[in-house]
């Protein structure tokens, strides 16, 4: 099963540059990296894409309001 690391699925949500609801999100991030993938941080390893989200979420790096989920950036610490 791979493994891909979460700043590459940061560097995809950047790209849509709009604003997601968590299930499109959760769609994009599947069609682009696969149903089986499994994501990794420098913190996290073992993440569901919902896990991943969730925690992007709490680190500040995606904001979700009740429009939907946007990229934030990324510090040079990973997440």
């Amino acid at each position: 099963m791979e493994s891909v690391h979460g700043h590459n699925v940061l560097n995809l949500i950047k790209d849509h540059q709009e604003t997601l609801t968590r299930d499109v999100l959760i769609t994009v991030i599947t069609n682009h990296f696969g149903a089986n993938t499994r994501y990794h941080t420098c913190s996290s390893s073992d993440l569901g894409a919902e896990q991943l989200i969730d925690l992007f979420l709490h680190k500040g790096k995606l904001i979700e309001n009740e429009s939907g989920i946007q990229h934030m950036g990324c510090c040079c610490k990973c997440g």
